[in-house]
């Protein structure tokens, strides 16, 4: 069987064993969409990484409610992950700055800089006090 969309929806706790677990079922979903393994790779570091920063930064490390959504297209696959914490105005970032290496990162961007370096294209929505969907596309 080959998933080609498929969305999860969960209450996370900011504990090991709840995070492990709704990657782990996230994981399971990337497995059954495609068996390419750099496409593998790239979708299930992107899925941890932007579960981290829904949970740390959205959340505060509290729990919080975050959405998973992943859709194979014909060449493409997109990743989806959102949540409802506090939000950010997105004008303080550099979506179009070319990390060159680590070393250009002082104390933030490291998520990004990860983000840009595994995937295609990145495109972040987030409106303070409601809410952040970060959107990630992989071509393979």
């Amino acid at each position: 069987m080959q998933i080609l969309s498929c969305k999860l929806n969960a209450h996370i706790p900011f504990d090991k064993d709840s995070i492990e677990k709704f990657l782990s079922s996230c994981e399971e979903v990337i497995n059954n969409m495609t068996s390419d393994e750099k496409t593998v790779f790239k979708l299930k570091s992107a899925t941890h990484e932007l579960l981290i920063n829904s949970l740390e930064h959205g959340y505060k490390k509290s729990a919080g409610n975050v959405s998973f959504l992943i859709e194979k297209h014909e060449h493409t696959i997109h990743l989806e992950v959102s949540d409802e914490g506090v939000g950010f105005d997105t004008s303080s970032l550099n979506l179009e700055k070319d990390y060159t290496s680590l070393n250009s990162i002082k104390s933030r961007g490291w998520g990004l800089f990860i983000l840009k370096k595994l995937c295609d294209d990145v495109q972040i929505i987030s409106e303070p006090l409601k809410g952040t969907k970060v959107t990630v596309s992989i071509n393979y």
